[in-house]
């Protein structure tokens, strides 16, 4: 465990978490858990808001479960099966906000200019 983990997102489903220590982002959804580095996260993600949902959905309409839109993770023999609720949930966890930063103004600053 990673002593200075921070929570980057949150859902019903899962956590996007970041260890500034090993610079390593894990992604929990459900059951599954996933560790990448930024530029894996990048195209992980990349890879997810690309899918076309409607094709899966179709191509797949014969399989027996509710699950139908596959996720390959690198390895030939694994393959992850979600669902459209599934793949909008990992979206919404792996859009991070960047806090914007207000500039101050010279009268933000509470101090006493002494002139000499």
């Amino acid at each position: 465990m990673c002593p200075s983990i921070k929570v980057l997102n949150q859902s019903k489903n899962g956590i996007l978490t970041f260890c500034n220590h090993n610079k390593l982002f894990q992604l929990v959804f459900n059951n599954l858990c996933f560790e990448f580095y930024e530029w894996e996260l990048e195209a992980f993600k990349r890879h997810l808001f690309e899918l076309n949902l409607d094709y899966w959905e179709n191509a797949m309409s014969y399989a027996p479960t509710h699950r139908k839109i596959p996720i390959s993770v690198g390895n030939k023999c694994f393959v992850i099966l979600v669902n459209q609720e599934e793949i909008s949930e990992l979206q919404r966890l792996l859009k991070i906000n960047k806090q914007n930063v207000r500039l101050i103004t010279f009268k933000d600053i509470n101090y006493r200019m002494i002139e000499n």
